[in-house]
């Protein structure tokens, strides 16, 4: 049994009294790694470090396979003042043991930096080894630029802060953002720096962007004051750059544009801050902070000239933009349950320079200066009152995923706000950026190996992580997705304000998933995170002991099964319905409990908590078991059975299943109806299109040898079998039928688009055709009225008046399709 920290030093404490027993014991087994290991525990705990390190040593020698206890000698040597000689020996051992261990490196970083300018040396080359191991980690980014900076190498610390800001690898460290601003600004205050205008004006951009960054990472910090002091100077950031960022049109100017709208994002996140932490009410707040996300919606996007290479990736500017108009354009849908009044409201009231002097002096107070601040000197003009539309915020959300990295906490935020806006979620689109290389569905359902992951395993994952917190919001709040009183707490605070959307469970099962994908599992840790996905999967996927919430379940499958609905591709829609019947297959045993008053077990450490606000009745229980028969049904149309869909169907009584049955019924009887398939008429264009192809050759080489001269053609007898041989029958089942993946969209009132698709595309074939014979027709003619003119005794050998005049064929008449219930004939 696995014990604590806490439990190991309570015991050690408990038998403190008991060592010189133990040293009389090893009196007798002097050979015992584990009696001269925990005999060093206890010389530590005292705080007798000599002897621990000797207790230590000796159990090393006895056992040497004890990785941790040569790194723990190595981290008591080194904690000595001064630095034990030994330390360099044990710090060297632990390393060969441990390589890549970050324990290690700290060690070793230790014993250089005290050896002061004689180690800097070897702590570069030290630095430069481990950033390639781990280039995305913080702490050896930070000395790097650091040391560089004591070395009086400014220009390389700036090389290297630069590099990392165009990968984004560091964006959410607040550490790092403070050095990259810290080094940009004593760059920048050099003397020789402002005469190269390009690198300057580069270098400002990377600081209001560094300055941004901190802003937003402050906001997630507890308290006010630290991002108060951020914003003020972000602020102060943005007025010195305004006298010289529009003075050209280059990429100063579009980061200074995006970054006055992130000014104005961050300031409307942090009025509603400072009423969450209660240093103001939410009324004194709500106008302001309103007037501030709808100037960041509105401040127009970057126009970046996208190279080559640039439009297979978007650029940071792009991503921001997107992020920011999200962000914003949520919480304008989130300050009122009338967003368009409120916002007219606001924009009359506040849209104008009393608006602007009482956002400056809530924030800074009234005694501050204003010469040096850029949002009291700016323009509050001609301020949009239009609410943003759900069709570009969904277009805003699908191009911020990829900013974020596949953060947990952004996608279920990102979810909850259109789950209280009543819509779901696209969270298909999403998923499919962060994982492109998965599969939709895999065909082993029933096993947990991480290898069969695929895309309805996570996109399920998010849905019930975004349930799991609407729920909790509900539960907490009682609030409902839709209306609240005015001027009270928003439905949803702004991302950076809001803690954890998800457990612990379920961001470790996330990291542990994206890092596998991903191939970003550290050195030794691939089989604990294999185990982690394996576990999650289980509850995931449904199996035995998953111990679901029945509310979840169904909602994964009513997800599901509205997805199947809307997709366009037949194997998609099967595999979307396909899982949802799977899932109403786990839920119907758990509806017999309920039906049978039977309680629900919650398990001790779940992935997805049990919500009491979500239990479900017991007069509700047939409405679920109905709507799982139309989803069987479902599948079976989808897979071709339409005789066992319509039985189906016709034992639920209820409206839903009335329109399953007038679909079902209605593809029955439409689709057998087309009279010829789409290959047999691409069939007799190509061949019509090769004998004109072969006539207008013929002519041509005759104009070549006679000028001007059109040489007469003629019917051969392959032409004629050709036309001939080509019939249209009445009734195609096999080749008539179009791919299902259209069958479920349409209505029992109308006939589905893809019919009136077909009907008009065999309408134009079929006048294609009527025109090619016609075409056919007069080359024939033409060529016949040519054999009395003085040319055809030039050609008479091979054109003979015999051969002209063989019969013609022409083709059938052919006539769209009736879809009236009657064939054409």
């Amino acid at each position: 049994m696995r014990r604590s920290k806490a439990e190991v030093d309570r015991y050690i404490s408990s038998v403190h009294s008991s060592s010189p027993s133990l040293k009389e014991y090893l009196k007798i087994q002097e050979r015992d790694p584990k009696a001269h290991k925990f005999l060093g525990q206890l010389f530590e705990k005292e705080g007798e470090v000599d002897k621990a390190v000797g207790c230590y040593k000796r159990s090393v020698d006895l056992n040497p396979a004890q990785k941790d206890l040569v790194l723990k000698v190595a981290e008591l040597l080194c904690s000595k003042d001064p630095t034990d000689s030994r330390a360099d020996f044990w710090v060297e051992k632990a390393n060969k043991l441990l390589p890549g261990n970050p324990a290690v490196f700290n060690l070793k970083e230790k014993l250089l930096s005290r050896q002061g300018q004689q180690g800097w040396n070897r702590l570069f080359d030290l630095l430069q080894s481990e950033l390639a191991v781990r280039p995305a980690d913080v702490h050896v980014n930070i000395k790097l630029v650091e040391l560089y900076s004591k070395d009086g190498r400014l220009d390389e610390a700036v090389k290297h802060c630069l590099s990392h800001e165009n990968k984004g690898q560091l964006r959410k460290s607040l550490d790092w953002n403070s050095v990259v601003a810290d080094t940009l600004q004593e760059y920048l205050a050099q003397p020789g720096v402002s005469n190269n205008e390009k690198l300057c004006r580069r270098l400002k951009g990377e600081l209001l962007l560094a300055h941004c960054n901190l802003l937003r990472l402050k906001l997630s910090v507890s308290g006010v004051l630290p991002a108060l002091d951020a914003l003020r100077s972000f602020d102060e950031a943005m007025r010195s750059v305004s006298a010289t960022a529009g003075g050209q049109t280059d990429e100063l100017c579009e980061v200074f544009g995006e970054m006055r709208a992130h000014l104005y994002l961050h300031t409307g996140t942090l009025l509603l801050k400072m009423a969450q932490e209660r240093e103001q009410n939410w009324r004194a707040v709500t106008d302001l902070a309103t007037l501030c996300f709808l100037l960041s919606y509105q401040v127009p996007r970057p126009k970046l000239k996208l190279t080559k290479g640039d439009q297979l990736a978007p650029k940071l500017l792009e991503l921001m933009a997107n992020d920011r108009q999200s962000q914003a354009g949520h919480m304008l849908l989130n300050l009122s349950s009338d967003p368009q009044t409120f916002i007219t409201e606001v924009v009359e009231a506040f849209g104008n320079r009393i608006g602007q002097s009482s956002l400056f002096e809530l924030l800074f107070g009234e005694q501050s200066s204003t010469s040096a601040s850029f949002m009291a000197n700016d323009d509050f003009a001609s301020i949009n009152t239009q609410v943003p539309e759900f069709s570009q915020l969904a277009k805003w959300d699908n191009g911020s995923i990829m900013l974020h990295g596949g953060d947990l906490q952004h996608l279920s935020w990102l979810g909850l706000q259109w789950t209280l806006l009543a819509q779901r979620p696209a969270l298909r689109e999403w998923l499919k950026q962060l994982f492109p290389r998965l599969n939709l569905e895999t065909s082993k359902l029933d096993t947990n190996a991480p290898e069969s992951i695929s895309l309805l395993d996570l996109e399920v994952f998010v849905c019930g992580v975004v349930f799991c917190c609407h729920s909790q919001l509900q539960e907490t709040a009682k609030i409902s997705c839709v209306g609240q009183q005015p001027f009270s707490e928003p439905r949803c605070l702004p991302l950076p304000l809001l803690r954890s959307l998800s457990t612990d469970r379920q961001r470790e099962w996330w990291d542990a998933l994206y890092s596998l994908i991903h191939k970003q599992a550290l050195t030794g840790t691939s089989a604990k995170l294999r185990m982690v996905v394996q576990h999650g999967l289980s509850s995931i996927r449904a199996g035995e002991k998953h111990g679901l919430q029945p509310a979840l379940a169904i909602s994964w499958a009513q997800h599901l099964s509205q997805m199947g609905m809307e997709v366009n591709s037949y194997y998609d829609q099967k595999e979307y319905i396909g899982r949802s019947v799977h899932y109403w297959k786990a839920a119907l045993p758990l509806l017999d409990k309920i039906k049978n008053r039977r309680s629900i077990p919650e398990p001790l450490d779940p992935l997805f908590i049990h919500f009491s606000n979500r239990d479900i009745q017991i007069s509700i229980v047939k409405g679920y078991e109905e709507e799982a028969m139309i989803g069987f049904a479902s599948l079976l149309d989808v897979e071709g059975k339409t005789e066992e869909a319509i039985s189906t169907l016709e034992t639920i009584n209820n409206v839903s299943s009335s329109w399953h049955l007038a679909r079902a019924i209605s593809d029955k009887t439409i689709l057998p109806q087309l009279p010829i398939s789409m290959e047999e008429v691409m069939d007799l264009l190509n061949e019509v299109n090769q004998q004109l192809e072969e006539i207008g050759e013929i002519a041509e080489e005759k104009e070549e040898k006679g000028g001007a001269r059109r040489a007469p053609t003629r019917s051969t007898p392959e032409t004629t079998a050709t036309f001939s041989r080509i019939n249209f029958p009445t009734t195609s089942p096999n080749k008539s039928t179009v791919s299902p993946s259209k069958i479920h969209l349409m209505s029992p009132k109308t006939p589905p688009h893809w019919v009136e698709d077909q009907k008009s595309l065999l309408q134009m074939l079929c006048q294609q055709v009527e025109a090619l014979k016609n075409e056919v027709h007069d080359l024939k003619h033409n060529s016949s009225g040519n054999l009395g003119s003085p040319h055809h005794q030039m050609y008479g050998d091979s054109y003979g008046a015999d051969g002209l005049q063989e019969p013609y064929t022409p083709v059938p008449s052919f006539q769209a399709p009736q879809l009236t219930g009657r064939v054409s004939k």
